[in-house]
């Protein structure tokens, strides 16, 4: 038996693909558990719903069945944390950073007396989480990263990370002001890293958060080489396993957002995730775009559900609270999306065309990508109306992106990305070879640039 030691922080997007993976390891027989922040959020009723859904996710990993080892919160988490799903573009990235980078020290010294006290075999951390690779360090012990697609890597021909500008768009003053802003942003993370590995006296091996994969010993990456077109050779050890998805359960199948469904309706849905849900005026917009088209929409409004719950508009919605989405993204036929990692890579799985309004880091860049893969249409907040929604649906409607979508989602069949990472997990412990995959294949034309 394998002793596995998980660690993330408390997001929905950088806790679904290793909760999928540890559900895998459970399954195999082998103790796992889970380092996670507690935010102490008194009152937490009171709260924005992306801090109540942190602070909610430590007992949802325990419902899996993971013990938990609990990691206490930086007083900057919070800071960073309220003010992270009202920034946009560059701003919320720099936000992102500093949140990932915020009580490094204490975080890596009570994961390696964990490692240490429980005999952990071997940590495997989201790789936004530097406090989990400095613990593995300090404990000797090695750290496999897990990243969600081939984000924040560099693509041939495309935009700056974190750029709102187009891939097409001309390599002007203002190309050059954003390459600058996210070399800039880059060593944020470079900086805070390694003054953190000083104080500690950890030995890293870091080539920079945008330049390679952070870990010498294994990286896995939850995507496939052709869900990431143009991205260039990347150096280390790493394997790319394909969507880590979790199995639907019991609980899921037994929601009513499935039961809506019925034959011969064309049906869109809508999530803005569980950072950016706070915007009922984003989602009104996007409703008024979709009310142009002959289509039901069945809607995960978070924050948003009461505003939304008792919208009058021109057209009706199915509103949920939460949404069991893996599962509804197989039944719907269309999605607008806020461009999250775990939203973007189910829905290529699924492989349902998308509409994406991005604000910032990797939806932005998960726009574009989108977009060279012929499978969705970017609009950006910056021209967010009604017209543009229509418009941009109209095209993801047309037959060919249908038909590109589903032959993306056929590449993947037969691939369960939760269970190829477990098992790459295990061949790292016991010395078995990685299956590094360099050759990746070149940018290929898309359905045009940014709306």
């Amino acid at each position: 038996m394998t002793k596995i030691l998980m660690a993330a922080h408390p997001t929905a997007g950088h806790t679904n693909g290793l909760r999928a993976i540890a559900a895998r390891l459970l399954e195999m027989g082998h103790e796992v558990a889970f380092a996670i922040t507690r935010l102490p959020i008194p009152f937490a009723e009171h709260w924005p719903e992306p801090m109540r859904t942190a602070a909610g996710l430590p007992q949802a990993i325990a419902r899996d069945g993971l013990r938990l080892v609990p990691l206490r919160a930086s007083p900057a988490v919070l800071w960073y944390g309220l003010r992270l799903p009202r920034a946009r573009g560059f701003k919320e990235l720099n936000l992102a950073l500093r949140l990932f980078t915020s009580g490094i020290d204490a975080q890596a010294r009570r994961i390696a007396d964990e490692v240490k006290a429980s005999d952990i075999d071997v940590v495997v951390g989201d790789y936004l989480m530097p406090g989990a690779w400095l613990g593995a360090r300090l404990a000797g012990r090695p750290f496999v990263a897990l990243y969600h697609s081939g984000l924040p890597f560099a693509v041939e021909g495309a935009a700056p990370f974190g750029s709102s500008l187009p891939d097409d768009a001309p390599r002007d003053e203002a190309w050059m002001r954003d390459e600058e802003e996210a070399r800039a942003l880059g060593h944020v993370f470079d900086e805070r890293l390694a003054r953190a590995a000083a104080r500690l006296g950890a030995r890293l091996a870091f080539e920079g958060f945008m330049a390679a994969p952070v870990s010498e010993d294994l990286n896995l990456l939850a995507t496939t080489a052709e869900l990431e077109p143009g991205l260039r050779p990347l150096r280390g050890r790493f394997e790319m396993t394909g969507p880590c998805l979790p199995r639907a359960s019991n609980a899921d199948q037994a929601s009513p957002a499935l039961d809506v469904i019925r034959p011969g309706t064309r049906y869109v849905y809508v999530s803005l995730g569980t950072v950016f849900n706070g915007q009922p005026r984003v989602f009104d917009t996007i409703l008024e775009g979709l009310a142009r088209h002959d289509v039901q929409v069945i809607l995960s409004g978070g924050e948003s559900y009461e505003h939304l719950k008792a919208r009058v508009g021109p057209k009706a919605a199915h509103v949920f609270q939460r949404v069991p989405q893996v599962p509804l993204l197989r039944k719907v036929d269309f999605v607008v999306t806020h461009g999250g990692n775990n939203t973007v890579q189910e829905t290529l799985a699924a492989g349902r065309p998308m509409v994406v309004v991005p604000f910032g880091g990797d939806q932005l860049a998960n726009a574009r990508r989108v977009q060279r893969l012929g499978v969705g249409v970017a609009v950006l907040p910056a021209i967010l109306e009604a017209g543009a929604i229509a418009e941009a649906f109209a095209r993801v409607s047309e037959a060919d992106v249908v038909e590109r979508a589903k032959r993306l989602a056929s590449s993947l069949q037969g691939v369960d990305g939760a269970d190829r990472a477990a098992h790459a997990v295990l061949r790292l412990v016991s010395g078995g070879s990685v299956s590094t995959e360099h050759h990746l294949p070149k940018a290929r034309s898309g359905s045009g640039g940014a709306s």
